[in-house]
């Protein structure tokens, strides 16, 4: 095993701060009246032994470049090693540094990198303080010290004149001030700091909290004002909001909400437009520039045709809606749709396929799978109701499941109307157990020491059932020897409401929830709640997925182009998938002593948030939001 081997990852980590800012070179050349062309590494070494320390450093120099180049890496670093490093003149050190560091170890590394004395060095040229400065940004590294590398870097950075060069430090710069803890930066903001670290100190602070695409850009403008000279507004670091942006914000000032005024589905889409009118409500009291709602009532529509000349007529910039799958379709495959659409249900793919945000079971029951299959288990049980939509969700699971590579061993489409005891028993397998105990008496005719037991293929119970069908089924699965089990749960067996007594025997059972109903309220959901809306339940949702049409079609453009980003929603965490829907990574907890466990807190500021609008109601009536309606 040669040393190069035994090199660490920081050591790897040096090396390629050294060769990412800087065109990889040949080793140093070494000009010496005392050597010729012709001699060999052995005869530079032997030479090298009669000179005073500096004739014998270039030397020994020289010769292990050479060792280098015939790829004999151990003796090259024992060449090296011979070199007293005190004695050097820095541009001699600095070289000889470079060329032993990435075959050093880690004890000698960090030893020969404490020669790189920035006071000591600073009478070099900018361009070899600027390399001085990465090595020890690379030790630092190594040494688990981000903050002090950051500052190597941003040294570094003032010193080069090349834009390419400097936009690769931004991009280091921006990186390393990522691994140091929080505590640290805002230690480091009280330091005598320059005007370049200051203002990189306090760009990463006011990024660290913020992890969605609108907050982080307004995060972003208000850093800019503060910092308007600061190189990283010229030069922005690649991931500065944590992805690569692409695409534009999309601006509209007039907004169509295709949604059913009469009918059926007229009372869900009420709620989704009062959604929409509370997230507008928040923004304009904001000071937010706001657009104006255009209703366009679907349930007059014949054909999704009817829609084009409206938007032309009614000057519409963006279209929220449909809800009915059949005019969704209609608008995906028209060949010349020319206004964006964010369709509130799935649609297929088309020469118009629209922007989709929905909210549906099967995609809560994907995100459940998720859930559980990144938690290592591979082999379910899955209960759903007897029902067609129950049927859709276990069609949903199977196919993530298997997706996966996972496997569906047992189901249970349960009965609401039937015995719970039965049903699990079947599930379970211990029906089977009891019935070969009983075969068992009767052929020996004697009492037999028999212990029922559970089927053994399954590591996992995915459920989707409602709050009374849960409530018995999680202690039949308990008696039914399946309480090792993990279950995981949809949101239906949830109402919205903490109830400690009818729930606690939901206990351990992990599910997923809107952040609407298991995270603290936002504004919105504050303002909504102030009117006497019963935002919890399962109708309350929909506000929700109002709110979410408004907070998200600016990014849409912005999601779709730039893979990984995403925005903190109320319907759940939206990103974009291929096929133009948005993915809601929904918040998820387990219950605790009746209570989901992240509710409580919730709970506490719910009821907060009530009292205060209360009290600010009986003073001051919210002003309706600017509604036109043609039809």
């Amino acid at each position: 095993m040669t040393i190069l081997h035994r090199l660490s990852f920081g050591l790897l980590l040096t090396a390629a701060l050294v060769s990412g800012c800087s065109t990889p070179q040949k080793p140093p050349q070494v000009v010496d009246t005392t050597t010729v062309v012709t001699q060999t590494p052995q005869q530079l070494l032997a030479e090298a032994a009669s000179q005073p320390p500096v004739p014998a450093a270039r030397l020994r120099l020289r010769a292990a470049q050479m060792l280098l180049e015939a790829d004999q890496q151990e003796p090259a670093l024992n060449a090296l090693r011979e070199i007293e490093l005190t004695s050097l003149p820095p541009e001699l050190l600095l070289e000889v540094v470079t060329l032993r560091l990435p075959i050093e170890n880690d004890a000698n590394a960090r030893l020969m990198l404490e020669q790189l004395d920035r006071d000591s060095l600073n009478q070099l040229p900018a361009e070899l303080q600027a390399q001085m400065a990465r090595l020890r940004a690379g030790a630092l590294l190594q040494q688990n010290n981000p903050l002090a590398a950051a500052r190597e870097l941003m040294l570094s950075s003032q010193l080069s004149l090349d834009p390419d060069e400097q936009q690769q430090y931004h991009n280091q710069i921006w990186q390393t001030l990522l691994q140091v803890p929080e505590s640290q930066l805002r230690n480091a903001l009280a330091k005598g700091n320059d005007y370049f670290e200051q203002g990189w100190f306090e760009l990463a602070l006011m990024l660290r909290p913020v992890t969605d695409l609108p907050a982080r850009e307004k995060a972003l403008s208000e850093w800019r004002l503060l910092w308007e000279s600061h190189p990283a507004i010229k030069l922005p670091p690649e991931g500065l909001m944590g992805i690569q942006m692409s695409g534009e914000i999309l601006s509209a000032n007039r907004i169509g909400v295709i949604l059913p005024l009469t009918g059926d589905l007229a009372t869900p889409a009420a709620a989704i437009r009062e959604g929409m009118d509370a997230a507008l409500e928040v923004a304009r009291q904001q000071g937010q520039p706001t657009p104006t709602l255009v209703n366009i009532d679907s349930s007059r529509l014949v054909d999704a045709s009817q829609i084009l000349p409206q938007v032309e007529q009614l000057n519409l910039d963006l279209l929220i809606g449909p809800l009915d799958s059949t005019l969704i379709e209609q608008l995906a495959l028209m060949p010349d749709l020319n206004v964006p659409v964010l369709a509130l249900n799935p649609a297929p793919e088309g020469p118009s396929t629209p922007w989709q945000l929905e909210l549906s079971s099967e995609h809560e029951a994907r995100t459940v799978a998720e859930q559980a299959l990144n938690d290592g288990h591979t082999r379910f049980l899955v209960i759903t109701p007897n029902a067609p939509w129950g049927e859709r969700v276990r069609d949903t699971l199977r196919a993530s499941i298997e997706q996966a590579g996972g496997q569906i061993v047992g189901t249970l489409a349960y009965d609401a109307r039937a015995n719970y005891d039965h049903q699990v028993a079947q599930l379970m397998m211990t029906d089977a157990s009891q019935t070969r105990e009983d075969a068992l008496r009767k052929v020996l005719r004697h009492r037999l020491e028999f212990q029922e037991r559970r089927r053994q293929d399954a590591d996992a119970i995915l459920m989707t059932a409602l709050p009374d069908a849960a409530r018995l089924i999680k202690p039949m699965l308990d008696y039914h020897f399946a309480a090792d089990l993990p279950v995981y749960a949809t949101s239906h067996l949830y109402p919205g409401h903490p109830d400690a007594t009818r729930d606690v025997d939901l206990n351990g059972i992990r599910f997923c929830d809107l952040p609407w109903i298991l995270q603290a309220p936002s504004d919105a959901h504050r303002w909504l709640s102030s009117s006497g809306k019963n935002t919890l339940s399962r109708f309350g949702r929909l506000y929700a997925l109002g709110i979410d049409t408004i907070e998200v079609y600016p990014w849409l453009e912005q999601l779709e182009k730039t893979p990984g980003a995403y925005i903190e929603a109320e319907t759940g965490r939206l990103s974009m998938q291929p096929n133009r829907r948005l993915k809601r990574q929904l918040a998820c907890t387990e219950f605790k002593d009746g209570i989901p466990a992240s509710v409580s807190e919730y709970k506490e500021a719910m009821e907060q948030a009530a009292a205060e609008a209360s009290d600010a109601a009986e003073t001051e009536t919210p002003e309706t939001p600017q509604t036109t309606n043609p039809l």
